[in-house]
């Protein structure tokens, strides 16, 4: 689980966010306890080192979270650091650089996420929240086996776009490329 984390972080921010929404899930969903964490998580795992980074780092995300009172909602601190450097980024794309492809992304989504907003139960912050949202809820019902909506799923189109422009932008400043 660690090491696809750290995959994600590199290859692609937006599913390093997913990725880290699933594992704030899975550790309210065994109530924080370490000893499910090794009997219901982590025996799944063969490789030793694996398990045993995946365990470090699991237990310390567990122990920040009970913390910052999550056990219910909210995102571990670190969602919110990658979310602000997204932030950061998209003004900077939208006002500095002034990215023809992010702009058109970003023009295209601001429907739809405005009409998420209207339906969800907590309204996101942010655009990058939102968007990741309404993507996490999708994965989440795909997971359960349950149908998603072909109006949903036409939805998910731009908000698709939008993440895919960001998390470009994003792994080209972290390159030191232009973006």
């Amino acid at each position: 689980m660690y090491s696809i984390a750290q995959l994600k972080k590199e290859e692609n921010i937006s599913e390093y966010l997913l990725f880290l929404w699933q594992m704030e899930d899975l550790l309210r969903g065994i109530e924080f306890d370490p000893a499910r964490l090794d009997s219901e998580i982590l025996s799944s795992i063969q490789d030793e080192d694996e398990k045993l980074r995946s365990k470090v780092w699991l237990s310390k995300m567990a122990k920040e979270m009970e913390g910052a009172s999550l056990q219910v909602s909210g995102h571990h601190f670190e969602t919110y650091e990658v979310l602000n450097e997204l932030a950061m980024l998209q003004q900077t794309l939208l006002s500095v650089t002034r990215s023809a492809p992010f702009k058109k992304a970003y023009t295209a989504v601001q429907p739809v996420l405005e009409d998420f907003r209207k339906k969800a139960e907590k309204v996101p912050k942010s655009d990058m929240e939102s968007a990741l949202t309404a993507l996490y809820g999708v994965l989440t019902l795909r997971l359960a086996g349950k149908e998603v909506s072909l109006e949903t799923q036409e939805a998910m189109e731009p908000i698709s776009a939008y993440l895919r422009e960001l998390t470009r932008a994003f792994h080209r400043m972290k390159t030191g490329k232009p973006f």
